[in-house]
């Protein structure tokens, strides 16, 4: 006979999760960019152009990556 199943508790609120999956999203938008970035540029003259689109990948990131630091289930 199998133990009764208990439902899972709740963890986290809604907007904490719509927060951290939101942060997650720029990380890899920022990521997206940085490689695209990269790979675009590679080999030419426009130095110049490579880091700013590598800037603005890192600019999409870092708040990503603050977003999604705390841990939605605590």
């Amino acid at each position: 006979m199998r133990p009764a199943l208990r439902p899972r508790a709740r963890s986290g609120s809604r907007g904490r999760w719509l927060l951290y999956y939101a942060g997650r999203l720029l990380q890899v938008a920022g990521l997206v960019v940085a490689l695209v970035a990269a790979t675009a540029f590679f080999g030419t003259q426009s130095t110049t152009a490579m880091l700013k689109m590598l800037l603005c990948g890192v600019a999409l990131f870092v708040p990503g990556y603050l977003l999604a630091r705390p841990d939605p289930r605590r």
